[in-house]
């Protein structure tokens, strides 16, 4: 009993902390570009898709679960890439369904080959709110005696600059905040500036001899809330194995590995370890695993340059 009394303040003082933040994270943000910025759409020069599952707090019933798709590519002979972003976001009575296109305009600015790319995305969010599924003491609170849903249209940007070596992102990846009213017991889809998310990461390949070093950081800022920093350091063995370690400001430690298959098929997985009061409660972790898959329809098979981003 303890332990759920606990669970629901802090998913409520979280809440309220963000001002009813609704962005997915995923810790391996530099292998799910697509999903944070619209411009990496097409930037890899093949067909490229990304399938992730992530359960957060494992054994605590109504914990955060996410799964997501990403598939995007180039149009040959183009400066045009496009892509396809589906997120499916569920933390306790709330379920956000994401449908997200993306287009995105590459230029290459040198000989050197550094490139910067710009995209947009656009789509449809599906929110619901199931309050029936509370187990209360006392009946008769609307709140937990109904069930709202809506679809609601949203809109991002993205700047990505990026050569071999290193690369810089800049995205808001939905302008319109959906968020559940809890007083007017109905969904709000509303622009607001001040529950925008903005995102600004970026990182660098050191090569040194056969061992490779990929130091990255991202920043997260939303209105009302402090900045949120994840800073991560990669190292790749044998040309097959990554192995990280990452921190993240909201008091976590995450363990991030990544193992190259072949060509075609790359899988990762993290866990997430609290460093904070909740850990002792947190028997279980947090656990996300996923699936990278690269193809390409032209006479020239796999990438045309090497990227480990």
């Amino acid at each position: 009993m303890i332990k759920k009394i606990f669970i629901l303040a802090f998913l409520v003082l979280t809440v309220l902390t963000v001002r009813a933040q609704d962005q997915y994270q995923f810790n391996h943000y530099i292998a799910n570009q697509g999903l944070l910025n619209p411009a990496y759409n097409g930037t890899r020069d093949i067909i490229s898709g990304l399938l992730i599952h992530r359960n957060q707090w494992l054994g605590f019933e109504g914990a955060p679960m996410n799964q997501a798709l990403n598939v995007h590519g180039p149009i040959e002979d183009t400066n045009l890439g496009v892509g396809l972003v589906l997120v499916n976001d569920n933390i306790g009575f709330s379920n956000t369904f994401d449908a997200f296109g993306a287009v995105s305009y590459k230029l290459q600015l040198d000989r050197r080959d550094r490139f910067i790319s710009f995209g947009l995305q656009a789509g449809v969010s599906s929110l619901v709110y199931d309050g029936t599924k509370a187990v209360v003491e006392e009946y008769g609170d609307p709140v937990f005696y109904s069930k709202e849903s809506k679809f609601a249209l949203n809109f991002g940007f993205g700047a990505y600059f990026f050569s071999d070596t290193y690369f810089v992102g800049f995205s808001i990846p939905k302008f319109f905040s959906n968020q559940f009213d809890y007083e007017a017991n109905k969904f709000k889809n509303q622009l607001d500036p001040k529950n925008m998310h903005t995102y600004l990461y970026g990182g660098y390949v050191f090569e040194l001899e056969d061992v490779r070093i990929k130091p990255t950081l991202l920043m997260k800022q939303v209105y009302g809330a402090p900045i949120q920093f994840d800073v991560s350091a990669n190292v790749m063995f044998m040309d097959r194995f990554w192995l990280g370690l990452s921190y993240r400001t909201i008091s976590d430690v995450v363990f991030l590995g990544e193992y190259i298959i072949n060509d075609q098929f790359t899988v990762r997985y993290s866990f997430d370890y609290p460093i904070s009061k909740l850990n002792q409660f947190n028997n279980y972790g947090t656990h996300e695993i996923s699936l990278q898959f690269d193809f390409s329809f032209s006479k020239r098979p796999g990438m045309r340059s090497i990227r480990y981003f």
